[in-house]
């Protein structure tokens, strides 16, 4: 093999692995979303039905808040990852945003709780 086509194949072998190392990635910011959306839209659900309801949920609330405390450590080891990547992941921006609205939906919800006792 010629040294010119082995130059190729070695960064073009760098430069796949680095490709597959984003999609992975990707992937794991891919799956936070999905748990950070499913959580948000569990809040918003639980936030009506508490409106309506008019029944105490501090306990929801606790649990919600848990949940984000997880979602937002796992936003982070995202994060943290893309920077040592070097790429910019546009969602991780607005995962954080969604968990700060959530989490102040939870903290909504077991300070209505607590009031109404």
């Amino acid at each position: 093999m010629n040294l010119r086509k082995q130059i190729e194949k070695e960064i073009t072998d760098k430069v796949m692995t680095k490709l597959a190392s984003q999609k992975v990635e990707l992937g794991i910011v891919d799956n936070i979303e999905k748990s950070v959306n499913r959580i948000y839209d569990e809040l918003q659900s639980a936030n009506v039905i508490l409106n309506k309801a008019g029944i105490t949920a501090e306990d929801i609330g606790k649990n919600q808040i848990l949940r984000i405390d997880n979602a937002t450590d796992s936003v982070k080891k995202a994060s943290d990852m893309a920077k040592d990547l070097g790429i910019d992941i546009p969602q991780i921006k607005n995962l954080k945003t969604r968990l700060s609205s959530a989490e102040k939906t939870a903290k909504a919800i077991m300070k209505r709780a607590k009031s109404a006792q």
